[in-house]
């Protein structure tokens, strides 16, 4: 189980984050949902171990954030909204800075499911600066995934891709679910919130679970948030 227990995060000398408390349990997927400055890439990035917390602890099972970071990391995959490939590299040789394993390994491990599902595979060779985007974000999600973390971390992942793409990850995302592990995704597109088994929504610094009731969607709950402020 992922636990976040009083957890308080500042970003530019603004506190975005208050007191967050929250449990996921594995097989979960669970969205965040909120304005942009709210916070969203903030907690993910906590949650992630690269940004410390100005106060609380985040544990994973038996490791904690604070007493066994380096451990803890090495339990995640975090896919920024930045593109952390080489350009000038290509795929395999993009993937062999995130991984231990040979050019002979890699191949057969992307080549197999649950990796095989991004199809990663057919242009392992060709130069990052030769791919469109949804190759980029396909072997950037594959770099973080192909030492087996236990939690997803995804900060906006369907921006700008295409259906295919989109299906593609999303179907990952169910098989990695149904394996057992965690995913957090930060997005603000209502179908893949809907695909979500919790949403949290950040307002004002609180951390709070939602529900939607009726025909009332999580974005109509969004933009009442931000009617409300103004």
């Amino acid at each position: 189980m992922l636990k976040v227990t009083d957890l308080s995060l500042s970003y530019k000398k603004k506190n975005v984050i208050k007191n967050a408390s929250f449990e996921v349990d594995y097989g979960m997927v669970v969205g965040l949902l909120g304005a942009n400055g709210t916070g969203k890439s903030t907690l993910l990035s906590a949650i992630a171990g690269v940004k410390k917390p100005d106060s609380g602890e985040i544990t994973l099972d038996n490791l904690s954030l604070s007493n066994d970071l380096n451990e803890y990391k090495k339990m995640f995959g975090y896919a920024t909204q930045e593109n952390p490939l080489i350009d000038e590299l290509s795929g395999i040789d993009n993937l062999k800075i995130w991984t231990p394993l040979n050019t002979e390994g890699i191949m057969s491990t992307i080549s197999t499911p649950p990796l095989s599902i991004l199809g990663v595979a057919s242009f392992a060779h060709v130069r990052v600066n030769s791919m469109s985007g949804g190759m980029k974000k396909r072997l950037s999600l594959t770099s973080i995934l192909i030492n087996n973390p236990k939690v997803l971390l995804m900060d906006e992942p369907f921006s700008a891709l295409d259906m295919v793409a989109r299906y593609d990850i999303m179907t990952y995302i169910n098989t990695f679910k149904q394996s057992g592990g965690i995913v957090i995704i930060a997005s603000h597109e209502d179908t893949i919130l809907k695909a979500c088994d919790k949403v949290l929504f950040i307002d004002n610094g609180i951390v709070k679970p939602i529900q939607e009731t009726g025909n009332v969607s999580y974005i109509d709950i969004l933009r009442s948030s931000l009617t409300h402020e103004g």
